[in-house]
């Protein structure tokens, strides 16, 4: 057995960072674990980080690496590589990683930018060659900052302890802050010893507020890395326990200081731990609680605003609120207050153009406002002008994508923007345009999967999309397909679910697939599966929504559960139960609170149980006015109605409309077929 001694790390850097690899070196060596982490480290003393290995020669006499050197690679667990422009260039640098990569790869190797690198190159061009041809193409190293206006040095030694110590960074920081809280207490209680017993009032006084300051100081650092790189980290797994638990710290950190004792500074990062409290609450369905925290921090924004003007990132801030505002304000059913907003958040967007045009990030903004505008031109009815708004959002977005391929972000708004278009164009009685563009945005979708395979929630948007896809390919008449598709997204989906049972969303995801499961069984002449499918459809709502109280009646979800359970009846040639159900759904809608965000469904459902009751004049009545943004089934529904009532030409015009933009599904073929559009009507009106 080799008893030589290992070291926890090497640190590979230039002569010209010397002064940086000392202070490394001693901090991280003098680093004491806090006392609740030293008995699960399995180490004999505090000193958990003995010993580190740093070269204190230059090695320019020499033409390659020294034995003792390429020794005590060997035997280091870690290699801590201190870049700069001066560690990229150096031969001494690049020859110690290429060693130490031949031994443990890239995984083990922590990269840490030095304090004098330039602001604003690239992390790539401060890698030694070495390290740039080990990564993937497009792949960039994780990376510990230790300039001032970064990490610092204090949460640079904290993420680098915690990669040596294999614990996460959050208990290392919970622990590391209240063992300085210890010790300020311990300060602040010497100081006052001092002061009662010396009287030397004003120099403890200056000490104290120094330290104090320190102390925020790193303090607010710490609460930056939490709202910015742990959030990143958090959000792509889906973890909405987590990223609560990170802004609830957060808001206690900032409740122990009056709104007027905190500087801008403070109330900006208080402002984004209420927004973001606001989406996790927002994504597990508490819409009040969403609202009330989106309105904290859009109170705060607004006043941040108003004393900057010009400045471009309290402006962002700003459009964010205002846009969750208005969005809460569309789901809660407040059309008027969620298009003022919308506006508001279009100018905030428009503005920051203004105040920098060559900021991306900026230039999305007027795209994502363009997207909201569709959503309500599309909510209400008005799908030719949603159709263009989201087609303008889409060039921008699209445009975004090409500059950054790389960017996860950009390729999720782009597959979202054609998401909406495939939606107008179907709303506009056109399928086989909407399957291309559907299509599109999920093959973008898996593009992202692919790129980005630890990503749950962007996981999960590609499989709604090919649930969307499957749907589709029924319209059009390919069951087989749909079928096929809708099974594999549907064990993906359920995997995801999985992960974090208290993400509604996702259940609605696994919901929505199995009712798609059951119009898959009807029709494909399978009714005894498609009324198991649909008992147990039912069930699943009811445990989805088990400890709300009184949700709201959805068309999506319980209007397409009725809607089936008319069409399974009529499928068996039971029309006394079609017509009972089909009375309990006009029923429903008429006193059913409908959530604002699928709304659009209600008059198509309607009309449907209206025309199944035996009243197609009531039927036409309520879908006519609304002929011109009609899915295909609905059309279909109208078309029956007015061939039931003798405008058999009216019918026949949609009927050749529909088939002319490739909709065939199978109970609309099977009825026409069966009942031409100038023939007399038949008796039953679903097939």
């Amino acid at each position: 057995m080799n008893s030589r001694q290992r070291y926890k790390a090497f640190i590979s850097y230039s002569h010209h960072d010397r002064k940086a690899a000392e202070w490394l070196h001693r901090s991280l060596e003098s680093y004491r674990p806090p006392a609740g982490l030293r008995a699960g480290l399995g180490e004999a003393s505090g000193n958990a980080l003995k010993p580190i290995f740093r070269d204190r020669d230059e090695l320019s006499a020499a033409a390659d690496l020294s034995e003792a050197i390429r020794d005590a690679l060997d035997r280091s667990d870690t290699l801590i590589i201190l870049c700069s422009s001066h560690a990229a260039t150096s031969r001494w640098v690049d020859k110690e990683v290429a060693h130490f990569l031949t031994l443990r790869g890239a995984d083990h190797m922590i990269s840490v930018i030095a304090p004098g690198a330039p602001e604003g190159l690239p992390l790539m061009e401060l890698l030694p060659p070495a390290l740039r041809a080990a990564l993937p193409e497009g792949v960039e190293p994780l990376a510990v900052d230790l300039r001032q206006d970064a990490d610092g040095r204090r949460l640079a030694k904290l993420k680098i302890a915690a990669r040596l110590l294999g614990v996460s960074l959050d208990r290392l920081v919970q622990r590391d802050a209240r063992r300085r809280l210890r010790l300020m207490t311990a300060v602040s209680g010497v100081a006052l010893a001092i002061t009662v017993g010396m009287g030397a009032m004003t120099v403890v006084t200056l000490k104290s507020r120094q330290i104090a300051r320190e102390q925020r100081d790193e303090t607010e650092a710490l609460v930056a890395y939490m709202l910015g790189d742990l959030r990143e980290q958090l959000e792509p797994v889906g973890r909405l326990d987590l990223l609560d638990g990170v802004s609830a710290k957060v808001l206690a950190y900032y409740a122990k200081a009056q709104s007027d004792q905190l500087d801008d500074k403070a109330l900006a990062q208080r402002a984004k731990a209420q927004t973001l409290l606001g989406t996790i609450r927002e994504q597990r369905g508490d819409l009040e609680g969403a609202q009330d925290a989106f309105a904290q921090a859009a109170a705060t924004t607004h006043a941040l605003v108003e004393r900057s003007p010009n400045d471009g990132d309290r402006v962002f801030d700003e459009a964010q609120n205002v846009f969750w505002l208005a969005y809460m304000g569309w789901r809660r059913g407040e059309i008027a207050q969620a298009e003022r907003g919308f506006k508001r958040y279009a100018e905030l967007a428009q503005r920051l153009v203004v105040i920098d045009p060559n900021r991306a990030d900026w230039r999305i903004e007027v795209a994502y406002a363009k997207n909201n505008l569709g959503t309500l031109l599309f909510e209400e009815g008005r799908a030719g002008e949603a159709l263009a708004s989201f087609r303008a959002a889409f060039s921008i977005f699209e445009a975004e994508r090409l500059r950054a391929p790389t960017d996860k972000q950009r390729l999720m708004d782009s597959a979202n923007a054609r998401a909406w278009v495939a939606d107008c164009l179907l709303l506009m009685a056109k399928p086989r345009e909407a399957f291309t563009e559907r299509k599109a945005a999920a093959e973008l979708l898996a593009k992202g999967e692919a790129a980005f395979p630890a990503d749950q929630r962007l996981a999960a948007k590609s499989v709604a999309t090919q649930l969307a896809l499957a749907r589709l390919e029924l319209d059009l008449g390919r069951v087989a397909e749909a079928r096929s598709r809708s099974k594999a997204a549907m064990n993906r989906l359920r995997e995801l679910a999985a992960l974090d049972p208290t993400n509604t969303r996702w259940r609605e995801y696994v919901l929505i697939g199995e009712l798609d499961f059951i119009d898959f069984a009807i029709w494909s002449g399978q009714p005894v599966q498609a009324r198991s499918l649909h008992a147990a459809a039912l069930a699943n709502l009811a445990r989805t929504r088990k400890g709300q109280e009184g949700g709201s009646w959805r068309p999506d979800l319980d209007g397409r559960l009725a809607r089936q359970a008319v069409v399974l009846a009529l499928s068996v040639g039971d029309v006394a139960t079609a017509k009972r159900a089909a009375k309990s759904l006009v029923e429903a809608l008429e006193t059913s609170k409908v959530d604002r965000e699928t709304a659009f469904g209600r008059t198509d459902l309607l009309g449907l149980a209206q025309l199944v009751d035996g009243k197609p004049s009531a039927a036409i009545k309520a879908l006519s006015p609304r002929r011109n943004a009609l899915p295909p089934a609905s059309l279909d529904v109208l078309a029956r109605a007015y061939a039931a009532v003798g405008e058999r030409e009216t019918a026949a015009r949609i009927v050749r409309d529909l088939k002319q933009e490739g909709y065939a599904h199978p109970g609309f073929v099977a009825f026409w077929r069966e009942s031409p559009a100038g023939g007399p009507p038949q008796s039953g009106v679903l097939k």
